[in-house]
């Protein structure tokens, strides 16, 4: 977003987050009742909005002012807001005016709190979902993260969804609301689009789980049980790199069976709610058909789950293969070109 692109009202709420709750409510009290609503409106909308430095910058320079180092928009913008109506009509009647304008804005853009979560999580989550609610939500989301979402669905349901879009009925404002308030309850706990990068501390610990998966069986152990007794936080976080979820399909018939034998036939239908083609294979072909019938419905059984919950239980299966692995019932080299039982 560009200073350009910003309305003129949004340019004034961005100014009166900027210079605080005082000068905020004096500069309030030169616009007229019409006013104040709409530029409060504006202030609650940018809460929720990711503005870059640069935009705030455009817009003081606009107005041929300097921005003073250190100033962080959105985490005073709250408070300013606040502030400058409890200035502007006392603190009771600026905290029920303000209720107003926040309530007001929920109702024009109810599904204003999935924008940012990814859309490869909120596909998954939709997929268990009517397609008549599916078209609704994808309706009533910016389009561009509307269609990313649609590309994550399976192609075989797109066009029903599209063709719901295209010809439902306007919803009402409190079936908006309730479906709105149902997708925040399921997607609570999702990772958001600025959580996705990996920092720099990570990336090292992979290098070096991937360095100790190409050494020669053993080796791997002993030099993670010696920086176990110096460091048992680090060694951990390089084991849970060492081996992930999507390497279960590395794994030959036999390891997976030795893998299987200890887990329950309900926590692998809840990992597989969201799960990799290949790993779902991989898992199911090394069951027999009885036990396979049972997972899948299991599976089916469960309906719509949170993901954090699917990926819970992945952890929970991870673990056991881990402990499996540090056993030496199981060994795992993934540079070496496969997997066997010892």
């Amino acid at each position: 977003m560009s200073p350009v692109q910003l309305k003129g009202i949004q340019k004034v709420a961005v100014l009166l987050a900027v210079v605080g709750d005082e000068a905020a409510s004096s500069v309030m009290a030169e616009f007229d009742t019409d006013e104040q609503g709409r530029i409060g409106q504006a202030m609650v909308e940018l809460e929720e909005t990711d503005i870059d430095e640069s935009v705030i910058n455009g817009v003081i320079d606009e107005f041929r002012e300097m921005l003073q180092s250190g100033v962080v928009f959105r985490s005073n913008l709250g408070k300013t807001l606040t502030g400058m109506m409890e200035n502007l009509y006392g603190p009771e009647e600026g905290k029920e005016r303000l209720s107003t304008i926040r309530d007001a804005s929920r109702s024009q853009y109810p599904f204003r709190a999935l924008r940012g979560i990814r859309a490869q999580d909120l596909a998954r989550v939709l997929c268990d979902e009517h397609p008549q609610l599916q078209a609704l939500v994808l309706a009533n989301l910016d389009s561009e993260q509307a269609a990313s979402i649609l590309e994550e669905i399976p192609e075989e349901a797109r066009s029903a969804i599209v063709t719901r879009m295209a010809t439902m009925e306007e919803p009402s404002a409190r079936m908006l609301k309730q479906v709105a308030q149902t997708m925040i309850e399921r997607t609570r706990g999702l990772r958001r689009e600025e959580e996705d990068a990996e920092d720099e501390t990570d990336t090292r610990f992979r290098v070096v789980a991937d360095i100790l998966n190409a050494t020669e069986p053993g080796v791997d152990k002993e030099i993670l049980k010696r920086v176990e007794e110096d460091d048992e936080t680090l060694s951990t976080e390089i084991r849970e790199r060492m081996f992930t979820w999507a390497d279960l399909s590395l794994l030959d018939k036999r390891t997976m069976q030795k893998i299987l034998a200890g887990i329950d036939t309900k926590l692998l239908a809840l990992s597989l709610k969201a799960c990799d083609e290949e790993v779902q294979n991989s898992i199911l072909q090394a069951t027999s058909q009885r036990t396979r019938d049972m997972i899948l419905e299991e599976r089916e059984f469960l309906g719509a789950v949170p993901l954090s919950e699917v990926l819970d239980s992945q952890k929970q299966i991870l673990l056991i293969v881990r402990e499996l692995m540090d056993s030496g019932e199981i060994s795992v080299s993934k540079g070496k070109g496969g997997a066997y039982v010892a």
